[in-house]
């Protein structure tokens, strides 16, 4: 009787086993459209015989084993697929807001438009070239005067725009410093539900897939490295400093420079740079405070534009300031005139944003000089400067520039040349993490397809575990209730 009853034990554990399969695999098909969820598969073994338990064993070689029990719910993901793709997750984050913030810039610097520094400074020594060939004439000499206001807007839009983007970038950056501080608080927190559910053998799957989306997204906005110690717990680092230790953080801090405004990241409660190399909070320091052609930033484009405006206004000032002024009836020819203004420390001064002309210039246009010779009563003067101003358009040998217009045009095809790369770089980057995208997902989403073949395998499972209570319990009926009753 004793194996019958072991039995209707062993059935016991086939039937709830099935069930759990049959639960299982509805959590499943349930959470197919949940982002970030891993599909579970139930590990399961067989229980020894309960005679292997016993100091005397049966003599009898007939023993079986106890059915089958339920060893953990295990999810189905590829570590090394998962590392792969933060690593590669924090290259795509540089590279993506990178390609996207060039793309802008070059729509701010749209030398293609009316409102460009080319158009406007064409237009300006256009009428300064008109100007040398009447210099007499002051409706020219105003035409002159409001074309280099013209010129000026163009430079002073450029700056105002370009220093906008930078601070913009700035105040991102701690914007990401404050949404990293809330992901390694939150991943530190599921370590401790984690660790915690998972005291008592059971798995946390479900808490481990918010965990892991949580990882994801870190990923994306610097470099990590991670790794799980011999008791479970959870280490992720940067560069080799430790953001979370299990349920132990160290949070990051911004804190303004006093001289620029612009933040600069710490470990929390102390000096000490935070090191990172990658993710979109690089891009962001990258693009705020990159000032050489290897690392084109909005400083590297500010220095390209406050050269050009130095230029302008020293070269146009070495010639005009030689020349000679047309008098009016209350002042006479003057000379040593500036056409630009120079501020107290000089051109080195003077940027794109501050380029402005001589109060003089501005008083009148009778200011602008354009005889190498007094002008007066006796003398009309003469046009040998406007001429020479005239040339500045065209002279290739200016220092620092060289030529006006092809500078200006090579900082454009500059920024050109190296959004069309980061957009290169994004675009493959982002063919890399969608396969490895692809690749994770045919690991570890939900196939609808093979969880209703798991779902009838465990339905049949479940009917022929009950098939054998039913026989048990026939025989049982047959054993208690007729066993000995022939003949009577």
């Amino acid at each position: 009787m004793s194996s019958l009853f072991y039995g209707l034990e062993i059935a016991k554990t086939g039937l709830k086993v099935s069930q759990q399969g049959i639960n299982l695999t509805g959590h499943n098909i349930s959470n197919a459209n949940t982002v970030g969820y891993t599909r579970q598969r139930i590990i399961q073994n067989s229980i020894e015989p309960s005679s292997g338990l016993s100091r005397i064993s049966n003599t009898e070689k007939s023993t079986i084993g106890g059915g089958v029990a339920i060893t953990m719910i295990d999810q189905i993901r590829s570590d090394y697929l998962d590392r792969k793709f933060r690593n590669e997750n924090a290259t795509l984050g540089n590279h993506n807001k990178r390609a996207e913030e060039l793309d802008y810039i070059e729509t701010v610097i749209d030398e293609l438009s009316d409102t460009g520094i080319s158009k406007s400074m064409a237009d300006f020594f256009n009428s300064v070239s008109e100007f040398s060939g009447d210099a007499v004439n002051d409706e020219i000499r105003t035409n002159v005067q409001q074309n280099a206001l013209k010129m000026l807007e163009s430079f002073h839009h450029y700056y105002n725009e370009l220093t906008d983007l930078q601070n913009t970038y700035n105040e991102n950056m701690n914007a990401t410093v404050i949404q990293i501080n809330e992901l390694i608080t939150s991943i530190a927190t599921y370590n401790e539900q984690i660790f915690g559910y998972e005291l008592s053998g059971e798995q946390a799957n479900d808490l481990r897939d918010k965990r892991n989306l949580k990882l994801d997204e870190l990923s994306g906005l610097i470099n990590i490295n991670y790794n799980v110690d011999s008791d479970g717990r959870l280490i992720v680092s940067c560069e080799g400093t430790e953001l979370i230790n299990h349920t132990t953080t160290t949070l990051l801090e911004t804190s303004a420079d006093a001289t620029t405004g612009f933040y600069n990241i710490y470990y929390e409660s102390t000096t000490t740079d935070f090191n990172y190399t990658d993710g979109k909070l690089m891009a962001y320091k990258n693009l705020r405070d990159g000032s050489t052609s290897d690392d084109i930033g909005i400083p590297y484009i500010l220095d390209n534009l406050n050269t050009l405006a130095r230029s302008i206004a020293r070269e146009f000032n070495d010639i005009h300031s030689t020349g000679y002024t047309k008098p009016d009836d209350s002042t006479l020819s003057q000379t040593g005139i500036n056409f630009f203004d120079v501020p107290a420390g000089g051109y080195g001064d003077i940027t794109a944003g501050n380029l402005a002309l001589s109060t003089e210039v501005l008083d009148s246009v009778r200011n602008i000089a354009a005889s190498s010779v007094v002008v007066d009563d006796l003398q009309s003067g003469n046009n040998e400067i406007a001429l020479e101003l005239a040339k500045l358009s065209s002279r290739k040998d200016l220092a620092d520039v060289g030529n006006f217009e092809e500078f200006i045009n090579s900082i454009v095809v500059e920024i050109g040349i190296e959004s069309a790369k980061t957009q290169t770089l994004s675009n493959s980057q982002t063919a890399i993490v969608d396969n490895l995208s692809q690749r994770k997902e045919s690991i570890s989403g939900v196939s609808l397809d093979e969880e209703m073949v798991q779902m009838m395998t465990y339905q049949h499972a479940y009917a022929a575990a009950s098939r054998v209570l039913t026989a048990l319990d026939e025989a049982l009926d047959v054993l208690i209730n007729r066993t000995g009753t022939v003949g009577r």
